[in-house]
């Protein structure tokens, strides 16, 4: 796929927004993570208010991490919050038999698969650059 250069003087940008969207979904994901977890102290008040504070924050912390890696085209970061989210979509459904969180759980995991191939397709253009510039010279 050939995508116009910076410059282009089409109209419209026609430019692949994949990576971006994946890691725009990444924070979303990272947020309601936060929150949930943050309200899930209403549900069991009997433990320490500033210990799920903190919880919440490291969940939100960690997964903005792989959303910046996935800003930075990193295949880990992608693949990392691909398996997060849909390993922890898979244990609710089948640990705690509910279907909480499943529509935004989807929604994430196909931006996520959408970043994801371009991702890896960007990494082997350069590759494959790299290996022509360099027998070139």
């Amino acid at each position: 796929m050939e995508y116009p250069k910076e410059g282009s003087s089409s109209l419209y940008d026609y430019s692949d927004k994949s990576i971006q969207q994946a890691g725009y979904a990444a924070i979303v994901y990272a947020v309601i993570s936060t929150i949930s977890t943050g309200f899930a102290w209403f549900r069991a008040p009997s433990t320490s208010w500033l210990a799920t504070i903190l919880v919440a924050l490291v969940i939100g912390l960690f997964f903005g991490g792989l959303a910046f890696g996935i800003f930075r085209k990193s295949r880990v970061a992608v693949i990392l919050m691909l398996i997060l989210v849909v390993g922890l979509q898979l244990s609710t459904w089948l640990l705690m038999h509910s279907f909480s969180g499943s529509i935004l759980s989807v929604i994430v995991t196909g931006f996520l698969l959408r970043g994801a191939r371009r991702i890896f397709q960007e990494h082997a253009e350069r590759e494959e650059e790299a290996a022509r510039s360099g027998t070139s010279s």
